[in-house]
């Protein structure tokens, strides 16, 4: 049974309206409209709201809809790769200030002006294993343009370096 349908269900069994449920989450009776028709779905945190006033585990709300359980785990992985890929930015945006303002002799990099490039370096680099790992953990492939290149580039060194 998909969720729309599910939730339609356990509600009427609970003797609620939509207007009810909606008023319980905090949402328009439209809103409730669309899931049971199932036009879109509910965000996580709802979700979990839902399962409480329906008395219901997510396990239980969610078991027989493959496609709403496939765009959690997608919206998951978005919401999660988003900040980290915008640290990985912010990172990479230091690294790039701190050489053009050492190229146009504006600082010098002594033994203290090495310490925001070792802290962003060690930045950078949790943020590409986290990337790494949750790439794995989810196997959605989702490798950025620059990870691909970079990947070629240690293979071919590490092939030729070999000889």
């Amino acid at each position: 049974m998909e969720f729309g349908e599910h939730l339609r269900q356990v509600r009427k069994q609970k003797g609620m309206s939509q207007q009810t449920l909606a008023n319980l989450l905090f949402v328009t009776r439209q809103t409730i409209s669309h899931w049971e028709n199932g036009k879109n779905y509910p965000d996580f945190n709802l979700l979990i709201c839902l399962s409480d006033i329906l008395d219901l585990s997510l396990d239980e709300l969610l078991r027989e809809d493959g496609k709403m359980k496939d765009s959690f785990t997608k919206k998951d992985v978005q919401g999660f790769f988003k900040p980290i890929y915008r640290k990985l930015l912010l990172a990479d945006l230091c690294f790039v200030i701190i050489l053009f303002l050492e190229a146009t002799d504006v600082i010098r990099l002594t033994v203290w002006g090495f310490i925001p490039v070792v802290v962003g370096s060690l930045i950078v680099s949790y943020v590409v294993t986290r990337l790494k790992r949750l790439d794995r953990q989810y196997q959605f492939d989702m490798r950025y343009t620059w990870q691909k290149r970079t990947e070629k580039l240690f293979n071919f060194i590490h092939k030729h370096s070999q000889r």
